[in-house]
């Protein structure tokens, strides 16, 4: 009987350990797997490797061009609004130039020194190549086409008055409407994408916190009406 007792007493003891020890854990080893299973595994990580990494690695490269495009054509824009802006004032400046009585080549840095950039200093430096001896026809046409269509138009109308003395005023006002004109389309272009560009901060914060202000109390004095 005493041999029966302690023979229960040792089993209860090991049942309670194997209890709390929890059922044996099983760990994977690669040695389990056939050599054949093993060539499979080989394989398989290889083909994914081989088509993951090659993306991967073109995602930096992609992103550097993108972000680098991006803000190639963020200065384009920035350059051309501030060539638009500028080309109106730098023909009331000639316009009054010559109404004063002076001469192109003599208003020609005076109006440099007061026409915003990129317009001004591109004059300035085509009133330097002329002190080096060049043409001011050929430094002023130079100097206006890399601004665009209308500087290269406004550019033809002073070299025709220097080359072939075509009177100076009337070129000038009627470039100065059409280059006012083409600052005010733009400048209502503008305003119309004003709301296009109001409708993301619109969307990603006022319309969630109008919800979360309204609409949810509601619904929680909604919820708490229900009966139980």
């Amino acid at each position: 009987m005493r041999a029966l007792g302690l023979g229960m007493v040792a089993g209860l003891l090991a049942a309670d350990a194997i209890r709390r020890s929890g059922p044996p854990r099983v760990r994977w080893r690669p040695s389990a797997l056939s050599p054949r299973g093993q060539r499979y595994a080989v394989v398989g990580a290889l083909a994914l490797i081989t088509l993951v990494l090659p993306p991967l690695g073109l995602l930096g490269p992609l992103a550097w061009w993108t972000r680098r495009r991006i803000r190639a054509q963020r200065s384009q824009r920035a350059h051309a609004r501030q060539v638009r802006a500028a080309l109106p004032d730098l023909v009331d400046l000639l316009v009054l130039a010559a109404s004063a009585g002076l001469s192109l080549p003599v208003a020609h840095p005076l109006v440099a020194a007061h026409t915003p950039p990129p317009v001004g200093p591109a004059l300035a430096d085509a009133h330097a190549a002329t002190g080096l001896g060049r043409p001011r026809a050929e430094a002023v046409l130079e100097a206006m086409a890399p601004l665009g269509e209308r500087a290269h138009a406004l550019g033809h109308v002073l070299v025709d008055h220097l080359r072939y003395g075509v009177p100076l005023l009337p070129g000038l006002e009627r470039t100065g409407l059409e280059l006012r004109l083409d600052r005010r389309r733009q400048a209502e272009l503008d305003a119309r994408r004003v709301p296009v560009r109001l409708l993301g901060p619109l969307v990603a914060c006022v319309l969630p916190a109008f919800a979360l202000l309204t609409v949810v109390p509601l619904l929680a004095a909604s919820l708490e009406a229900l009966p139980t």
